[in-house]
C-alpha cells in the first residue's frame, strides 16, 4: 500500500511539475519559402563571420520566412512585461527589442519592447553585446531580470539572468515577423557573451523542474487549424506521443548535435551513415549537402524548385531516418509542405556549406513528425511518434 502511494504521489508530482507552453504559427504562404533566401537564413544563423550585403527585396524575404516559425509566449521583469518569441534550439541567446530602440528603426517600431525602468528586478549595464546576422548586426545592451516562461509566473529564472535588450535591428529582417525576439534554447557554450541561457538557470531548479527536459509538439497542419502546438518544460507529455521514444546522444554540448544513421527511401539508401544532424526548431525545412538532397528530390518528384504536385502526395513513398538504433519513418504528409495558394513544394532544402562534412539539419519539417524531446539532464535527443 505504501508503494503504491508513493508511486501515485510521484506521478501527481510529475503532471504538477510539467509545465505548456502555448505555441502559434501562420499558416504556410508560398512566399516564406524561397530557397535562396532559406539557404542565407542558413549561412547568417551557422558560418562565423559571414556577411551578406543584401538588397532590400532580399530582406524582405528573409522577414516572410521568419514570419513561418513557430512562437510562444515569455514575461520578463516585475511586473511582467510580455512578448512573443522564436523558440530557437539552434541558438543560445535571448533578446528583445528595447524601449530606447528609436522608432525610425521599423521592426522595433513594430514589436513590444523591453523597459528596464518599469522592473523593479531589472539591472542596466550599459554592456554593449552585438549579435551578427548577415544582413548586419542586432546591437543591443545586456540587461540582467527575471524571465518566466508563458504567463504562468512559476516557470522563472533569478533576476541575473541576462539577455540582449536591442536598440537597434539589422535591415528589414524582423520587420514583419509576428515574434518580438528569439529565445535561444541551444547550449551556453555557444552563446555570444557567454550568457548562461533561460533554460539553463530553470533546469537548475530542482524545486521547480525535477526533470531537466524540454519537447515540442509541432502541429504541421496548419492548412486547417490555427493553433501551432506545443512547448512543455520540465517533463514530457504522454499524451502527445506512442510507443517507444529513440533516444540518440549529443556528440557536444553546443547545438542539439547528434548522429544520423542514414536516410533511406523505398528500400534505396540514400545515406549511409553515420552522419551528423544539428535539430534545430528555428529552421523550417530539413536541410543537407545538395547532391544528396537532389537524389531525394527526384526520388519524390520534386522539380529544381522543389515543387510538387499536391495530388501525388497519397502515393509518395516513406521517407526512413536511421536515429538511435530506430527506424523513424515521414510520410508524404509530414514532408511535403502544403501551402494557402493550393501548391505544394518538398521539405528538403540544399545547403552546399553542409557538403563537406555530409552534415544535416533536422527543421520543423522533421521535428513536427514526431514528439521531439530535448533532454539537457542526459545529454541526448529523444523521438516518438506523435499523436
Amino acid at each position: 500500500m505504501t508503494s503504491f502511494l508513493l508511486l501515485l504521489l510521484s506521478i501527481c508530482l510529475g503532471i504538477d511539475a510539467l509545465w505548456r507552453v502555448p505555441i502559434s504559427k501562420t499558416p504556410l504562404d508560398r512566399k516564406y519559402y524561397n530557397k535562396d533566401v532559406i539557404a542565407e537564413y542558413l549561412r547568417q544563423k551557422y558560418i562565423t563571420n559571414y556577411t551578406f550585403f543584401a538588397s532590400y527585396d532580399y530582406q524582405e524575404q528573409l522577414s516572410n520566412y521568419l514570419n513561418a516559425q513557430y512562437y510562444g509566449t515569455i514575461q520578463i521583469g516585475t511586473p511582467p512585461q510580455t512578448f512573443k518569441v522564436l523558440f530557437d534550439t539552434g541558438s543560445a541567446n535571448l533578446w528583445v527589442p528595447c524601449s530606447n530602440c528609436p522608432y525610425t528603426n521599423k521592426a522595433c517600431a513594430q514589436h513590444q519592447k523591453f523597459d528596464c525602468a518599469q522592473s523593479s528586478t531589472c539591472t542596466l549595464t550599459y554592456q554593449p553585446l552585438p549579435l551578427h546576422y548577415g544582413t548586419g548586426s542586432l546591437q543591443g545592451y545586456v540587461d540582467y531580470d527575471v524571465v518566466c516562461f508563458g504567463t504562468n509566473q512559476r516557470y522563472c529564472t533569478n533576476s541575473y539572468q541576462g539577455f540582449i535588450c536591442a536598440t537597434q535591428e539589422p535591415g528589414d529582417t524582423f520587420l514583419n515577423t509576428p515574434f518580438d525576439g528569439i529565445l535561444g534554447m541551444a547550449w551556453s557554450s555557444i552563446a555570444v557573451g557567454g550568457i548562461p541561457t533561460p533554460m539553463s538557470q530553470i533546469f537548475s531548479n530542482q524545486m521547480v523542474c525535477p526533470e531537466a527536459v524540454f519537447a515540442f509538439y509541432l502541429n504541421r497542419d496548419l492548412y486547417n487549424n490555427t493553433v501551432g502546438g506545443e512547448l512543455t518544460l520540465c517533463g514530457i507529455d504522454s499524451t502527445h506521443y506512442q510507443g517507444p521514444i529513440a533516444w540518440e546522444y549529443l556528440i557536444s554540448e553546443t547545438y542539439w548535435q547528434i548522429q544520423l544513421g542514414g536516410i533511406k527511401i523505398n528500400g534505396q539508401q540514400i545515406i549511409n551513415g553515420p552522419v551528423t544532424a544539428i535539430v534545430d526548431s528555428g529552421t523550417s525545412l530539413i536541410a543537407g549537402p545538395p547532391a544528396l538532397v537532389q537524389e531525394i528530390q527526384q526520388v519524390i518528384g520534386a522539380g529544381k524548385s522543389g515543387a510538387i504536385d499536391c495530388s501525388t502526395i497519397s502515393s509518395l513513398p516513406p521517407i526512413t531516418f536511421s536515429i538511435g538504433g530506430a527506424q523513424l519513418v515521414m510520410s508524404a504528409q509530414s514532408y511535403v509542405n502544403k501551402y494557402t495558394d493550393g501548391t505544394c513544394s518538398s521539405g528538403f532544402q540544399e545547403f552546399p556549406e553542409l557538403a563537406a562534412e555530409n552534415s544535416w539539419i533536422l527543421g520543423d519539417v522533421f521535428i513536427g513528425a514526431f514528439y521531439s524531446i530535448f533532454d539537457y539532464g542526459n545529454r541526448r535527443v529523444g523521438f516518438a511518434v506523435s499523436t
